[in-house]
């Protein structure tokens, strides 16, 4: 009989569900793709379950059990809110507000609450393939800690050190982006990565190492605060020390955002140094040769793409979930690993198209109510591959669609916009098609077998964009589209088990001797990834793509 365990994150941002049968993750959907407000911001994730469920075939009641990825109950006490503010995070305590009983009945399986930071190491650790590793979950917080240290070993996690909220490291940088204006309600960070590496670190930080752990000692000291007023006591001390400290000395000029560039960079390399810090910690109390990061600070590519180069771990492992969302996989994983004992997935996790996929009959469904749009035609397998390669040679961009969606905010080959590397043009073209400011960098996609030859590092560390690589200085002018200001990309490995994506990679790499695809993610601004065949097709009619190909339909504008 199949054990089915569903997993939960039911936050204010990121809600998801995933769904593990017999120790394996076999669905993973997040709520913002279903109900198209990207990030589900104050979305329980009941269609992301219901979802999950059909998937299977299956109802509530085949689950053995259910799991949330953080104690709200007692992350909403220790806070120590005013009661007004206590009713904006009541719902999260709420079963019946993330799976109604009108819906779901009655009669649920057993819900298990999993520490945060746990769920965050599990979603990491147990898909990464390692009998043994170092943890580092780093976040903005959690119930009641902003930064884990630990390890795994023998299916169990350990955590021998955790940092406060308020210290977070996680807040920090939220803050900075924020005094750059670049900062909204989508918390759009990465953003602000991309400007550091315009910049040089030449200006003071507030955030310095400390064996005590105050990260922020140059500061008034808050430690005695509770932690919700501690927040905000932080950020206005944030704000008034980079007014004092950093040019431009003033917050929110976004219209000149070159002007933050040193900023930028100067704060990107203080993450940098404490996390370096943290790693080398972690290496001389746990001595292994591997190590995973989680936590929404690990969707950092650039910090990542240092803590390889800095060789202090053999081997380094992020997954394509890191921030909270991937919580519904880790305490999933962790609940399975309770109830029956199993560690990890049978193989490393290489591949993220865990959510839904169309069928045939779906597509030409959806293609018939644009007939007066759009024209649809059907190739061979064998053919589109060369097809498509063709075309994105002679300067096509196209929209790619294939299987079931992403798991994660990286577009990895299933919602992706797709262009040739071998001209500037290419991030120019994608650039304007996102509505994307111009500075910021498009990703490459490379065949696993020649990754070497491109970039530096090691491949099996990368098949998700979230570490960093220099790009090999004598290949800088083949791909001139995806090399960054300060010569890195964020690459996505693709191996042969990816199969449709491998096949494109490697005719295209056939016609023009570079293995290597621009890719971004199939969405128009504001929005999350594309999700149905419906989806891709509005965004394609409203943008400049010239091309979308989903499964083995080849669309065009009438």
């Amino acid at each position: 009989m199949n054990k089915y365990i569903l997993g939960l994150n039911i936050g204010n941002h990121d809600s998801a569900a995933a769904l593990i049968k017999n120790g394996e993750v076999i669905k993973y959907i997040e709520q913002e793709r279903i109900s198209r407000n990207k990030m589900a911001l104050g979305e329980p994730p009941i269609e992301a379950t219901l979802a999950c469920l059909n998937s299977e075939g299956i109802s509530i009641k085949d689950i053995s059990a259910i799991s949330v990825g953080m104690d709200w109950k007692y992350r909403n006490t220790i806070y120590e809110m005013s009661n007004e503010e206590r009713d904006k995070y009541k719902d999260f305590e709420n079963i019946d507000w993330f799976l109604p009983s009108e819906i779901f009945g009655k009669n649920l399986p057993p819900i298990h609450i999993i520490k945060h930071h746990l769920a965050h190491a599990s979603s990491a650790y147990r898909v990464s393939g390692f009998t043994e590793c170092a943890i580092l979950v780093v976040d903005n917080r959690g119930e009641d800690a902003s930064t884990s240290l630990g390890f795994a070993k023998n299916g169990e996690i350990t955590f021998f050190e955790e940092i406060n909220i308020q210290n977070s490291l996680g807040f920090f940088y939220n803050r900075a982006a924020e005094f750059t204006g670049l900062y909204g309600k989508h918390r759009e960070v990465g953003k602000f990565m991309g400007l550091a590496s315009y910049g040089k670190p030449t200006m003071k930080m507030p955030l310095k190492l400390s064996g005590k752990r105050f990260l922020f000692d140059t500061l008034p000291n808050i430690e005695n605060e509770s932690i919700f007023n501690s927040l905000s006591l932080r950020k206005q001390q944030f704000k008034e020390y980079f007014k004092e400290n950093c040019f431009p000395y003033e917050a929110g000029n976004v219209e000149e955002i070159m002007s933050y560039a040193n900023f930028a960079a100067s704060t990107q390399k203080s993450l940098e140094d404490i996390l370096i810090d943290f790693v080398r910690e972690l290496k001389a109390v746990t001595n292994m040769d591997n190590i995973v990061l989680a936590g929404g600070v690990a969707l950092n590519c650039s910090a990542n793409g240092k803590i390889e180069k800095s060789g202090i771990f053999e081997n380094i492992f992020v997954p394509p979930f890191p921030s909270d969302a991937g919580t519904a996989i880790g305490s999933a994983l962790e609940v399975y690993h309770q109830l029956y004992g199993k560690s990890g997935v049978k193989n490393t996790l290489r591949m993220a198209g865990l959510g839904m996929s169309y069928s045939q009959n779906d597509i030409l469904v959806t293609a018939e109510k644009y007939k007066e749009r759009i024209k649809c035609s059907m190739m061979n397998e064998n053919e589109i591959y060369n097809f498509v390669a063709k075309e994105i040679s002679e300067g096509k961009v196209v929209g790619w669609i294939q299987d079931g969606f992403e798991a994660g905010p990286r577009a990895l080959g299933y919602r992706s916009i797709l262009a040739d590397p071998r001209t500037r043009r290419s991030l120019i073209k994608l650039n304007l098609i996102k509505e994307r400011e111009m500075w910021r960098p498009i990703a490459p996609s490379v065949l696993h077998e020649q990754y070497s030859n491109f970039f530096e590092g090691n491949a099996d560390s990368k098949y998700f964009m979230n570490v960093a690589a220099i790009v090999k200085e004598d290949k800088r002018k083949d791909i001139p589209a995806v090399v960054h200001v300060d010569n890195t990309a964020r690459p996505q490995v693709v191996s042969k088990e990816h199969q449709k994506y491998h096949r494109l990679i490697s005719a295209f790499f056939e016609l023009t001797d570079v293995p290597v695809l621009c890719n971004t993610s199939f969405n128009s601004r504001g929005m999350p990834l594309v999700n149905t065949p419906e989806d891709a097709i509005e965004c394609f009619l409203e943008s400049e793509i010239d091309l979308l190909i989903i499964e083995n339909f080849i669309i065009e504008k009438a």
